[in-house]
């Protein structure tokens, strides 16, 4: 099965190879678009859904980022003016993908190596996960792992770091759990449903 990636950006596309190798029987990413922001993957929508006419299953993920909004409201809004194939999955991330690495709490406090309580229960419900994500980063015992991920703007806050995107994906691609992730993210399990499903839908 050849599946091809429509991302935001470095950390999304970690997440959706995960998946797909995880969760798929052969599944093989032949081919990842996007790495702009939503923006740019929304407006190449129709592109993905011809591939996923065309060559095979297309896996979009993107982050909802709007609180208050729901996934299915996203979907909608952004595929009212196509007819979207049934090889193209499209699937989003309460509130945002970080989101999905915080919900493995045990494996995050260990790389962080700070203590499992201060990682959120439900991260689908923090206001902002990157911050969150980012202002534990701040706590980690690794100065590596606080310097990577966290730098200080010039207003005082704590922003990502310039290796942020780089050291969370070695992250997942190393030791995020998603089947543990998956009891704390409802979004994260209904995409890990959908995407184990992708290859009995195939034509």
């Amino acid at each position: 099965m050849l599946v091809t990636l429509g991302i935001e950006d470095a950390l999304s596309a970690s997440v959706a190879s995960r998946l797909v190798n995880e969760y798929t029987h052969g599944g093989e990413i032949v081919n990842s678009i996007g790495l702009r922001g939503n923006g740019y993957l929304r407006n190449r929508l129709r592109d993905l859904n011809q591939i996923a006419a065309y060559v095979g299953p297309v896996l979009v993920l993107t982050d909802l980022d709007r609180p208050g909004s729901c996934p299915a409201e996203l979907v909608e809004e952004w595929t009212q003016n196509i007819s979207p194939d049934p090889n193209l999955l499209i699937r989003v991330a309460v509130l945002e993908i970080e989101a999905w690495v915080l919900a493995d709490r045990r494996s995050f406090a260990e790389w962080l190596r700070i203590a499992r309580n201060r990682v959120p229960h439900r991260p689908e419900e923090v206001d902002d996960p990157k911050q969150t994500l980012v202002n534990l980063a701040r706590r980690s015992r690794k100065r590596d792992l606080r310097d990577g991920l966290v730098r200080r703007h010039r207003d005082g806050l704590y922003r990502p770091g310039p290796d942020y995107n780089a050291l969370l994906s070695d992250f997942v691609e190393h030791a995020w759990d998603p089947e543990a992730a998956r009891l704390n993210s409802r979004s994260l399990d209904r995409a890990i449903r959908r995407i184990a499903d992708m290859e009995t839908e195939k034509r």
